[in-house]
């Protein structure tokens, strides 16, 4: 029997506070609470796993807690991690919001850039100001290259960096194929050197 689909919020989280006030405004059935993977204080550790089980404890029943370790301070590991969870998630056919008031504003970055990499898999994104508890709504921009960039992007990532090859495998002339190079080294996509090599964000805008 097929699994109905749930609304399921992916969360950036430090105390828990503002996930206790998106859970009635966005009625999740499940919630994924990201946990950077730094080294805290042992006191910030102990707070951050009591508040974590309390929530764990109160919802037991109503909604499912999941945790997923994330990385710290690198924006593109964050996003391959949770452009794949939000993937995994919509794969079972869910519904997705992202949620990134609470933690680290690198971390709150990174998954609000996930969400528009995976735009056509995410509902919305979701911030409650510190002032009244007010639920904002973030706009989801699109972060996309073109299809021609994402076809050399990924010739490069199998080792194809000979100019010839690729521009007879794309089909474009060679002033094309330089442009193209030039321009997806600027965006960061491309390391900057003589070699052709991609970058972590080249190995997302891949997916």
């Amino acid at each position: 029997m097929k699994e109905k689909p749930k609304r399921v919020v992916i969360s950036t989280f430090y105390e828990g506070f503002a996930i206790k006030h998106i859970i009635p405004r966005l009625s999740p059935e499940k919630i994924i609470v990201l946990i950077d993977d730094l080294k805290s204080s042992e006191e910030k550790k102990i707070k951050m796993d009591g508040t974590l089980k309390s929530l764990k404890d109160f919802f037991k029943g109503s909604i499912e807690i999941e945790t997923l370790r994330i990385s710290s301070y690198d924006i593109p590991k964050i996003m391959i991690e949770v452009s794949k969870k939000i993937e995994d998630e919509a794969k079972k056919g869910n519904k997705i919001m992202i949620h990134i008031t609470e933690g680290r504003k690198i971390t709150s970055l990174a998954v609000l850039f996930s969400a528009y990499l995976k735009k056509d898999f995410v509902e919305g994104a979701y911030y409650i100001t510190e002032e009244n508890k007010e639920l904002i709504k973030l706009p989801l921009l699109k972060f996309d290259i073109s299809k021609t960039k994402k076809r050399m992007l990924k010739l490069i990532n199998d080792s194809v960096t000979d100019l010839e090859d690729i521009m007879k495998e794309l089909k474009i002339k060679q002033s094309a194929t330089y442009k193209n190079i030039n321009e997806l080294r600027s965006e960061g996509y491309l390391m900057k050197d003589d070699l052709l090599a991609i970058t972590d964000l080249g190995r997302i805008m891949m997916t």
